[in-house]
């Protein structure tokens, strides 16, 4: 009877969906995050960050720090933050 406890325990977690992606998470996260999670999340971002920062450059500038080495432990939060900057400057 316990078995059968611990196995449906187990399959309703696994039944359930992931946490979805937020800016306390890492770098780690996004690089595993499906597209729409990303989207979701740089709406949500976008929302308090500049105007002036190019959507599609700081997507590329996130994905492109998230295969680098090192950087996988780094916030999220932290790395939109450097990557809006970065996207500012290169649309004055």
């Amino acid at each position: 009877m316990r078995f059968l406890l611990v196995g449906a325990v187990c399959l309703s977690s696994m039944a359930t969906p992931a946490f979805a992606l937020s800016t306390g998470d890492t770098m780690q996260a996004w690089a595993a995050a499906s597209p729409t999670e990303k989207d979701d999340l740089l709406r949500k971002l976008d929302a308090s960050s500049s105007p002036s920062s190019s959507k599609g450059g700081v997507r590329s500038c996130l994905d492109d720090t998230a295969k680098a080495p090192g950087h996988s432990n780094l916030p999220i939060s932290e790395i939109f933050k450097a990557c809006s900057e970065q996207a500012g400057r290169e649309n004055i």
